[in-house]
């Protein structure tokens, strides 16, 4: 059975802030701050993945929503192409240095300690994984086979995209390996610091096959033949239910709040609803408004009131994001199962051999998406009954279309920021266009890097245009 625990995030935002570095330290990936001989990863762990949930859902969430127009506009946005470099290097000083270059700690002690060690191991790897990938989705080529090792590679060189795509495949598929070659007894106890599934590693080998599956599925719009693999890894356990939705959860006390909900407190006063700051983006309130989808009344209010315009914030009269979202208590979403049943159904669409087709598929991912957002996800403020869940996926297209599909992708991607601007960047539907001051074509496809590390590092490639597509968009 699945271990969740309400967790105490205010004592580790302290921990956070101890062990934090100055943003201009942090910046340099050449140098290793970290001289530490062993790393605890009941210490080492929780602040790894607060560090990493707090910048996710305030320096990404609340500046990036807007690229993929989940949010109509965003405070210092990058949006109309031109990216802060207070947001690129905090981000990527949070990826290598809070993020990767404790978790490499955590990995080399658990290695050495042998097999009773392997969990730790297993979720230092994966949380890599998932990093280099989250690192590539934003700027596209970053270090990898050289990175985090100052002693040997003092100027790292960058990788392609497909490089490190690949890479973070074989992270996945080496922590799953190691969760497998788990010794009977013995096991060292990690569920003090595995804030999010309380140790329990049938449900980290889970997130690493599903988070495999997320990578394939961009290697595959690259053009990379992995449909065979895809496959492969669909009939592995896989995170097929909501209750295992992977997480970190917020209790919303002082000190444990949702940082999204937090800054809006700070800046604002009060709720979303009555602040009236943040406004769904046209693209999401034309897929929920009038009746359209059952979500529309979990996610937004006013829901029948017309969006703001993209770029813009809600003025009078206009629909706004519903307390139900910018709430304390909300968690930070990693992933939840609906994605994956909604990328079979794209698969099977394309006739690839997964289970179920692509309709069974398509209902099942709209069913697991509304009983998400209807009471599923912890803390909800609004349910749905199953009656009103099934009267509508009864009504859904009995031959779903890849649009059809994509649209409730990129639904079930909301509030997840670098997952929903991959999908919208990935697939066709929903269309969206650049706001009108933008200084770019296309929305935002890319950061540029940071400058410290530019001037650290020789080895940094010349930033692309901002609306130079990634090698994953297929061009």
């Amino acid at each position: 059975m699945r271990i969740m625990k309400n967790i105490k995030v205010y004592i580790l935002s302290v921990l956070a802030l101890f062990m934090s570095f100055s943003c201009e330290k942090a910046l340099d990936i050449n140098t290793d701050p970290l001289r530490a001989t062993s790393a605890d990863p009941n210490v080492v762990l929780p602040y790894v993945l607060v560090q990493y949930s707090n910048r996710k859902v305030t320096e990404l969430g609340t500046r990036i929503s807007d690229v993929s127009q989940h949010h109509s506009a965003n405070f210092n946005s990058p949006r109309n192409g031109t990216t802060s470099i207070f947001l690129t290097g905090n981000t990527w000083g949070m990826m290598y240095t809070q993020v990767l270059g404790n978790l490499a700690l955590v990995e080399a002690d658990a290695k050495a300690a042998g097999e009773t060690n392997n969990n730790i191991s297993a979720i230092a790897v994966i949380l890599k994984g998932m990093i280099f990938y989250e690192l590539t989705s934003i700027w596209e080529d970053v270090p990898f086979t050289q990175a985090i090792q100052p002693d040997e590679f003092r100027a790292p060189e960058f990788d392609d995209q497909p490089t490190v795509l690949n890479g973070a495949i074989a992270l996945f598929d080496e922590g799953m390996a190691l969760i497998d070659a788990l010794p009977s007894e013995g096991v060292v106890d990690v569920s003090t610091g595995d804030i999010m599934y309380g140790g329990d590693m049938d449900l980290w080998r889970k997130l690493a096959n599903s988070l495999k599956i997320r990578v394939l599925m961009l290697l595959r719009s690259g053009g990379q033949n992995v449909d065979a693999d895809l496959v492969a890894a669909f009939n592995e356990p896989v995170i097929d239910d909501n209750a295992d939705a992977a997480m970190i959860r917020y209790e919303g006390v002082p000190g444990a709040i949702n940082g999204f909900q937090n800054l809006n407190e700070a800046f604002f006063g009060t709720s979303n609803e009555v602040t009236e700051v943040y406004g769904p983006g046209p693209p999401l309130h034309a897929l929920v408004s009038g009746g359209n989808h059952p979500m529309g009344d979990m996610i937004l209010r006013d829901i029948n009131e017309p969006s703001p315009t993209n770029g813009a914030f809600p003025g009078t009269g206009e629909a706004v994001i519903s307390d139900n979202v910018i709430r304390r208590d909300l968690p930070d979403v990693w992933f939840t199962p609906a994605e994956l049943s909604l990328y079979k159904a794209e698969l099977a669409l394309d006739g690839v051999a997964v289970t179920g087709t692509a309709k069974e598929n398509f209902d099942t991912g709209v069913t697991q998406l509304l009983e998400w957002w209807g009471g599923d996800i912890p803390g909800a403020k609004k349910t749905l009954d199953a009656a009103t869940i099934s009267t509508f996926v009864a009504s859904l297209p009995a031959s779903p279309s890849l649009a059809d599909i994509h649209d409730q992708l990129y639904l079930d991607t909301f509030m997840r920021p670098v997952v929903a601007w991959n999908h919208v960047r990935r697939a066709t539907s929903p269309v969206l266009s650049p706001p009108s001051t933008s200084t770019i074509s296309t929305i935002l496809k890319r950061f540029n890097y940071p400058p410290d590390e530019v001037a650290s590092n020789p080895n940094t490639p010349i930033n692309p245009l901002t609306d130079v597509p990634m090698w994953f968009e297929g061009n």
